[in-house]
């Protein structure tokens, strides 16, 4: 990109006019001339249009290779800023724009704030929208040197729960086949083992689960109790410990956390013969199920 047209975008990219920017040092009429190319501008000019842009002069005057390192460190700031104000998307959208062709830092940035997105869409119910944020987190770790086996990790978790509810989750860049060169520990990780075990009759990793997390307030404890209590046919219990949960009017329940709820209910009502509720809990649940799975 020549100088002027650079110059040009920076200004346009700013919403300055080329008044604005001309200031009082040169005319309108010589900065146009330098952004379609008819002057070039003096080192002092090349300075003096650098400041009032707020960049480096040598940004201006840079090749195409170092212009992406001088974009970089003119974003990185906010870059920063905003990462480490947990402000996931504002980042992201800083890495995209201001690093287009992201180096290994940005990668690694781009790969950890499309996993918290990708986590705050599943647990907000935006199910399809959460396995492409987690797919990015992917593609991008792939392309940094430093290590995200953390990352990788952590996908696969999630989409162990994803591919639960539905066999229309799933992964395009996870490969199943391939080992794990790091376990997650997570909250999640281990309700998942919990979970998978009592499925298998082996209620050890529930009670194992429950009591690392005894004092914890998250919405998996709760139902990994009542998912105990079912295995040791308790379903009367389980069912007034979801529905205390439901009707709670203090802690409203999430999309995905209210769907398991009444896939729970169902199975409740059902064994204890209130065919009644077992039906209206089963056709709310298929009703949720539709919204969770909706295109956003």
């Amino acid at each position: 990109m020549k100088i002027g047209e650079r110059i040009r975008e920076l200004r346009l990219s700013k919403l300055m006019t080329q008044t604005d920017l001309a200031g009082d040092q040169i005319t309108r009429n010589m900065l146009s001339c330098i952004e379609n190319g008819s002057a070039n501008p003096s080192l002092s000019t090349i300075t003096y249009i650098a400041g009032r842009l707020n960049v480096p002069a040598g940004f201006l005057l840079a090749d195409e290779g170092d212009e992406i390192v001088y974009r970089k460190m003119s974003n990185l700031s906010n870059i920063k800023s905003a990462y480490t104000a947990g402000d996931a998307r504002g980042c992201r959208s800083l890495c995209i724009s201001g690093c287009p062709e992201p180096d290994d830092e940005i990668s690694l940035l781009l790969a950890n704030c499309d996993l918290d997105i990708a986590i705050e869409e599943f647990w907000n119910g935006k199910l399809r929208s959460s396995c492409r944020f987690f797919d990015e987190a992917i593609s991008y770790a792939e392309k940094t040197i430093y290590p995200t086996d953390a990352i990788e990790a952590e996908t696969c978790v999630y989409f162990r729960f994803l591919e639960r509810i539905s066999h229309t989750l799933y992964s395009d860049m996870l490969d199943e086949s391939k080992p794990l060169a790091v376990r997650s520990n997570s909250l999640l990780s281990q309700y998942m083992d919990a979970l998978e075990g009592l499925e298998n009759d082996t209620s050890a990793p529930a009670e194992h689960f429950l009591t690392v997390f005894a004092a914890s307030d998250s919405f998996l404890v709760l139902h990994m109790k009542a998912r105990l209590m079912m295995l040791q046919s308790d379903y009367r219990m389980a069912q007034k410990l979801l529905l205390q949960k439901l009707n709670d009017t203090n802690a409203t329940l999430k999309k995905l956390e209210l769907y398991l709820v009444l896939c729970e209910l169902e199975v409740c009502c059902r064994e204890i013969e209130d065919f009644k509720d077992a039906y209206k809990y089963a056709n709310e649940k298929v009703e949720l199920l539709e919204q969770l799975l909706k295109e956003i």
